[in-house]
């Protein structure tokens, strides 16, 4: 018996993810960032002078992903790679004064779009949703051991 894609749930993440990246995209625009790049910027924002490892680890990406992501970020000026000063082995990734000027605008476009997102669900079924993707993520990381 054939089971139709609409009945499993990777099915449906999947398009949740995919439409929520393209909104986010065209929204941060005028930033001249994409979602993935806001994500990278956002661990800075929350902790500046991070390693692309570290980042990697945050963002559940792989090396050469991140990497592509720097990048990019570099040549916009919006961070800046630097020396670790205690151990010349690891280079720190920074904000520039364009990337921390950024930060308020594309936290508050995030906020806004979760809203919308949102729309429709009360306050007990958006955290029914929180926790059951925790749960998912949590299934998800075990299996990718």
């Amino acid at each position: 018996m054939e089971r139709k894609p609409e009945k499993y749930i990777g099915y449906w993440i999947n398009k949740v993810e995919r439409t929520i990246k393209k909104i986010h995209d065209k929204r941060f625009q005028e930033y001249g960032i994409t979602v993935s790049q806001a994500s990278l910027l956002h661990q800075l924002w929350q902790r500046d002078g991070m390693t692309q490892k570290e980042i990697q680890d945050k963002l559940s990406m792989r090396g050469a992903s991140v990497s592509g992501l720097v990048d990019v970020l570099l040549k916009k000026g919006f961070i800046e790679r630097k020396q670790d000063e205690e151990d010349a082995r690891y280079k720190r990734l920074y904000l520039t004064e364009k990337g921390r000027e950024i930060e308020g605008k594309t936290i508050n476009l995030m906020r806004s779009l979760d809203e919308e997102i949102m729309e429709g669900f009360s306050e007990e079924e958006a955290a029914m949703l929180i926790c059951w993707m925790r749960k998912l993520q949590c299934n998800l990381e075990r299996l990718d051991r």
